[in-house]
């Protein structure tokens, strides 16, 4: 046969299967899923990565590269770093109709909320010389919460459970004595044999049940003059006031306490910094968590004027974690203490490596 035409059958045939290899990809779906949808940092888990070919069209080979953060450390793969971005690939060999599973194992390295989304995705035949590619989406999400700190952080700290100052609801088991009615008290708690005994309306009286509501308060300031973005070496100091942030929301949930949250660090949806009310229960454990995970490093207002915009009751025993006091955040910390409020400061004290 004459070279010639040799050649220019494959040509033709290359750019046959091209053609259709290009109508192949566009059918091909990628799916992904992490296999929790929060983890702690330090935490181990996995992504479930299902690729399927639809088509009647074998894909000779297949190599599909993500965009991920180099907080996510996945085993076994082969990374790439494209201007600066790290990747990561897979190649695969599609038969018609086939649909290919990995799971691949994943190290959480640093809190924060994650997505592997779009990818790249290149098909081509033995020759190499044909070549199509195409951008497909395919997101998993996933939450990093925050390391929790040793328990012995904890002993500077409030203990969990006191008898709560606030007019709360009365425990029927914490029975004090009687006192005559009072417009408001509940017909219920009507006492009928000693009212009969001394001719007036008597109630059983209780104490109130001792659930305390703590609000953990985070300032995102390193120090007073800071502003906006902190450089990396210094993001470590932040990162472990989220960490006891979180540490003590979870110790006082674990007691039964009611725990809120709020810092003044920006999230991508609220630029002053969360707020979340005092509640008790794993549904709030899980909600302060996500809100740790989803904090920025970056200031949305300062201390003082934060402090001032926040919805605070008197019922709340207020811890605020800060690394600095100043005359004018300890001013605007007395006027709330003058006004009633319940403010515990506790400076923090980042643990500094012992040098070998």
């Amino acid at each position: 046969m004459n070279p010639l035409y040799l050649i220019l059958a494959l040509v033709l045939l290359s750019l046959l299967y091209r053609f259709f290899l290009a109508r192949a990809l566009l059918q091909l779906s990628v799916t992904r899923q992490f296999s929790k949808p929060a983890v702690f940092e330090g935490e181990s888990g996995e992504m479930t990565e299902i690729i399927s070919n639809p088509s009647a069209l074998p894909i000779v080979w297949l190599r599909l590269e993500s965009s991920i953060s180099n907080a996510l450390q996945f085993s076994g793969q082969h990374d790439l770093y494209l201007n600066g971005d790290r990747h990561i690939e897979s190649l695969f060999t599609f038969l018609p109709h086939q649909r290919i599973i990995r799971r691949y194992p994943v190290h959480f390295k640093k809190r924060g909320n994650y997505s592997v989304s779009s990818s790249a995705l290149t098909a081509g035949d033995v020759t190499g010389l044909c070549q199509v590619m195409q951008e497909t989406t395919c997101s998993a999400d996933i939450l990093v919460w925050p390391r929790l700190l040793n328990r012995s952080v904890l002993l500077s700290f409030p203990l969990g459970i006191s008898s709560a100052s606030a007019s709360l609801d009365q425990d029927p088991s914490l029975y004090r004595g009687l006192r005559e009615y009072r417009a408001g008290d509940p017909i219920r708690s009507i006492h009928w044999p000693s009212s009969a005994k001394v001719g007036k309306t008597m109630i059983k009286q209780h104490d109130p049940v001792g659930v305390s509501r703590f609000m953990i308060l985070l300032n995102g300031q390193k120090h007073a003059e800071q502003w906006g973005d902190l450089m990396d070496y210094e993001q470590a100091e932040i990162e472990y006031a989220i960490s006891l942030a979180a540490t003590l929301s979870v110790h006082y949930l674990t007691q039964g306490c009611q725990v809120g949250f709020a810092t003044n660090l920006k999230t991508a949806s609220e630029a002053n910094g969360p707020y979340i009310a005092p509640r008790a229960g794993s549904t709030q454990k899980t909600l302060i968590l996500n809100a740790l995970a989803r904090l920025q490093i970056h200031l949305g207002l300062r201390l003082e004027t934060y402090l001032s915009s926040l919805p605070l009751t008197r019922d709340m025993h207020i811890i605020l974690l800060t690394y600095y006091l100043t005359p004018s955040l300890e001013a605007a910390i007395g006027t709330l203490r003058q006004k009633g409020f319940e403010i515990n400061t506790h400076l923090i004290r980042f643990p500094q490596k012992s040098s070998s």
